[in-house]
Parts: structure tokens; C-alpha cells; sequence
């Protein structure tokens, strides 16, 4: 009887212990798992704001370049104006009035939108598709309705 009670009492055993390391590896598990979502979450976090610096240096870099090019543009154009503006010359080769203001030349007219000032419910002006493929009479084009049914 006392090794039928030995018996019961060793299994006991091996089950609690199976069960508190079974219970203390997922904790273990688990507690690894969280430190490395917290690390890739902070290293995300730095990725961002390190993208979020990098831009707005980009920014600030390309706006105090393009604040040097107006000054360049608007000193050469002082200076030409200043040292090659001469009335005798003729006004295309004068120097002086090559330069263009930083707003460019007028923009080329565009050709207006068709399909702009047309009402609600008025397509009297929209073509349909055209079918440009070659075909013979007989045969229909691949915009018919009928095409490859037989």
C-alpha cells in the first residue's frame, strides 16, 4: 500500500512540477515577447521622427536655396541693369533686358476644356469611341456589340 501511495504522491509531483515549469516558461515567453515589441515600437518611434528631422532639414535646405537664387538672379539683373544699360544699344542686345523676372514668362495659352461648360445632363457634345481598328465590311470592329459571338 505505501508504494501505491509513493506512487501517487511521485506523479502528483511530476504533474505540479510539469505544470509550474510549463506555467514559468510562458511567463518567461511572454515577458520576452513584450521587451521586444516595446523595442521595435521605440525603434519605430525613433525611425519616424529621424524620416520627420530628415525632411524638415530637406525643406529648410531647399527654401535657403532657392531664397540664393533669387538673390543671384536679382543681383545679376541689378547689375546688368546698373552696368549694361545703354541707350544707344538696341533693346535685344542690351544685356540689361535679357533677364527675365523670376515669375517667368507669360504661360502659354492653353487650349480651353471641352467638357468644362457642359450642363447637367447635356452630352450632346461627347463622341463616342471610335473603332480604328483595320476590318474588313463584312466583319465588325471590336466596339460592336456583336464582337467575337458567332
Amino acid at each position: 500500500m505505501t508504494a501505491l501511495w509513493s506512487a501517487l504522491f511521485f506523479f502528483i509531483g511530476v504533474a505540479a512540477g510539469a505544470y509550474y515549469m510549463k506555467r514559468k516558461t510562458s511567463d518567461h515567453r511572454s515577458h520576452e515577447l513584450e521587451a521586444l515589441l516595446t523595442d521595435l515600437q521605440n525603434r519605430h518611434e525613433n525611425y519616424q521622427q529621424d524620416v520627420r528631422s530628415h525632411f524638415d532639414h530637406s525643406a529648410q535646405l531647399a527654401n535657403e536655396m532657392t531664397q540664393r537664387y533669387r538673390d543671384l538672379h536679382e543681383h545679376l539683373r541689378a547689375g546688368a541693369q546698373v552696368l549694361c544699360d545703354d541707350p544707344k544699344r538696341s533693346r535685344d542686345d542690351n544685356p540689361a533686358h535679357q533677364f527675365v523676372g523670376l515669375a517667368g514668362p507669360a504661360p502659354e495659352p492653353q487650349a480651353p476644356n471641352p467638357y468644362g461648360n457642359i450642363e447637367s445632363g447635356d452630352f450632346s457634345y461627347y463622341e463616342p469611341p471610335r473603332d480604328y481598328a483595320t476590318k474588313d465590311p463584312q466583319d465588325k470592329g471590336m466596339l460592336d456589340e456583336r464582337y467575337g459571338f458567332k
